[in-house]
């Protein structure tokens, strides 16, 4: 066995990385989808919640703030109807998948059981929704996130 007499320098090793391939400047429908659910969502946190920014979770009634808490479904198929969301808590509507059983009673209570029987009609149907549907119902939700947040500070 041959012995160097300097030791073997190594370069640090380095990924290859493959060239990212660049999108067009226009979002895709998902990306639209996903904005505009946030903002949605934000809306009906802010809705839900008090002065002072707390919410009480409809089905287990625990006090969070409306940046910690969620808008549930209740209809899980139903998006962008502002009466099948509501403000809960992670815990009933991650852990407990939406705390049904409360939620359902709250739903009879608040909205009646035709109204009830009505959103789980609507929610078997297909909803199909284009790139303007998505802009269009953003512009109005951040709107109202500003009005809800200027009611809320002051």
């Amino acid at each position: 066995m041959i012995k160097r007499k300097t030791a073997l320098k190594r370069k640090p090793f380095k990924a290859k990385r493959s060239p990212l391939k660049k999108t067009s400047k226009a979002h895709t429908h998902g990306w639209w989808m996903k904005k505009t659910k946030t903002d949605f969502n934000k809306c009906i946190r802010l809705r839900d919640s008090n002065k002072d920014g707390m919410l009480t979770c409809i089905t287990c009634g625990a006090r969070v703030h409306y940046k910690e808490a969620h808008a549930g479904h209740y209809v899980h198929t139903l998006h962008f109807v502002e009466i099948n969301q509501h403000g809960q808590c992670a815990r009933c509507n991650k852990y407990l998948s939406g705390n049904l059983s409360k939620y359902t009673l709250y739903m009879i209570d608040k909205y009646g059981r035709e109204k009830v029987d009505e959103l789980h009609r609507e929610g078997h149907q297909p909803h199909k929704y284009l790139i303007s549907d998505f802009k269009e119902m953003r512009a109005g939700y951040r709107q109202k996130i500003k009005e809800l947040e200027n009611l809320k500070n002051g």
